[in-house]
């Protein structure tokens, strides 16, 4: 695969800047697309600069993406290697990061808070550090969000210009918080059908936690089409709408890591199927995989990678092994 987009350094100052790819105060859109993008502009952005146009504006953004890809890691829990994921050493992507959060003081205290705690109660969690609030929820009662000094995530809600209330219990993930804090807001407005839909949900993201932890993971102990296998049972057993999107995104991700497989291995998917021998799977299976494997392209790959992304389906598609009379 080449090694940049073909992007511009001015098209990525325009286009690249984190506020425009993540959203973090809203866990509802996919978890995957916005760290691929995220990464693949990071990626793009180092080569121009190891090319000779690191200029001062561009450096800056290098920074700031590498920060965030920390801050992702943290805010969704997954294993994070800068030079696995970017194939920077992880020394030298550190000092992009510092580099980013000297520049700013938001930044810098929640760095400092998922490391060395200098300005946070280390270990405290009672000492909670405001990270942003529920834009969506009835204007007669608020939901705060926030990070403790056990680097877990909080929620509080308030009344109209009371003092926030922070709920007792700690979540490993903003999501995780997040669907509790709506429960919690369906609760006060006495909405039955939210509290149960959330609560569902909840119990559901426990199950998508484990995919997410693993995002960059290119290797395991249970081949690929076992994992779609997993995966995809699991997507049956989900009821809410925010669990089945979530795991929808987890089935189709697998689906595109079973075709790169083929790709690579100069195979058909359904000849992958048949090798693994995953009863679960019957070789009917492959033009589905196929399909799911288009939809995390179009849905969850970065755009400016999407064309050579599609170009490696379409052979995937189109190889016929020779095989032996």
């Amino acid at each position: 695969m080449s090694e940049t987009t073909g992007c511009t350094a001015d098209w990525h100052l325009e286009h690249s800047a984190p506020g425009q790819i993540l959203h973090y105060l809203d866990p509802r859109r996919p978890f995957a697309r916005q760290i691929n993008i995220l990464t693949n502009r990071f990626r793009d952005i180092q080569a121009l600069c190891n090319d000779g146009a690191a200029s001062p504006a561009l450096t800056r953004l290098r920074n700031a993406l590498a920060f965030h890809m920390v801050r992702m890691s943290r805010w969704w829990r997954f294993d994070f290697c800068p030079r696995g994921v970017t194939g920077v050493r992880n020394p030298l992507f550190l000092t992009y990061v510092k580099a980013h959060a000297e520049r700013s003081a938001e930044d810098d205290a929640l760095f400092d808070l998922f490391t060395l705690q200098r300005h946070m109660h280390a270990g405290d969690g009672g000492h909670i550090l405001v990270v942003g609030h529920d834009p969506l929820t009835a204007p007669s009662v608020s939901i705060l969000y926030g990070v403790d000094g056990q680097r877990n995530f909080r929620f509080a809600t308030s009344s109209r210009g009371g003092e926030p209330l922070w709920n007792g219990k700690a979540y490993p993930d903003f999501a995780s918080a997040w669907l509790a804090a709506r429960a919690v807001h369906a609760l006060i407005q006495d909405d039955s059908a939210d509290i149960h839909e959330y609560e569902t949900a909840h119990r559901e993201h426990m199950w998508v936690r484990s995919w997410h932890h693993r995002h960059f993971h290119r290797s395991g102990k249970l081949p690929v089409i076992r994992l779609y296998a997993q995966a995809n049972a699991q997507l049956m057993n989900c009821q809410s709408a925010f669990g089945r999107a979530e795991m929808k995104t987890v089935v189709e991700r697998m689906a595109f890591d079973i075709a790169r497989t083929a790709f690579q291995r100069h195979m058909t998917v359904a000849d992958l199927i048949e090798e693994s021998d995953a009863l679960s799977i019957s070789l009917r299976s492959a033009n589905t995989i196929k399909q799911r494997a288009r939809a995390y392209v179009a849905t969850c790959i970065d755009p400016m990678a999407r064309p050579e992304m599609d170009t490696l389906l379409d052979r995937v598609v189109s190889y016929v092994p020779r095989r032996c009379p």
